[in-house]
């Protein structure tokens, strides 16, 4: 078993900040492999870390289910099926990079 100190904030723990100790059971490979890559006194940053990533995957997925449907065709046609959405996307980065390669020669 391993105790977990966690915190709400991002990047790292911060001993100022409020936490609460949580046991959680970890399968013992899990264990062993966080035994040889990450050095003990930084594991709970890297559960913690690690952590709030999945998280932050899993409300953003449920944004998106809840979101879905929100464009209809007819009034967003760029995002009527995943060809106009790949091109789409292909312009946004375009004029990106072109804004960019702008800015670099203006600033020369």
């Amino acid at each position: 078993m391993l105790y977990l100190i966690y915190s709400n904030s991002l990047g790292g723990l911060d001993m100022a900040e409020k936490t609460r100790l949580k046991a959680i059971r970890f399968p013992a490979y899990l264990i062993r492999d966080l035994n040889k890559h990450v050095r003990k006194g930084k594991q709970s940053d890297f559960i913690i870390k690690a952590t709030e990533e999945a998280l932050l995957r899993l409300k953003q997925a449920k944004a998106l289910k809840e979101c879905a449907g929100i464009f209809s065709p007819d009034q967003y046609p760029e995002f009527k099926d995943r060809e106009n959405i790949e091109a789409w996307v292909r312009n946004l980065r375009l004029e990106a990079e072109e804004r960019l390669a702008r800015w670099s020669r203006d600033e020369r």
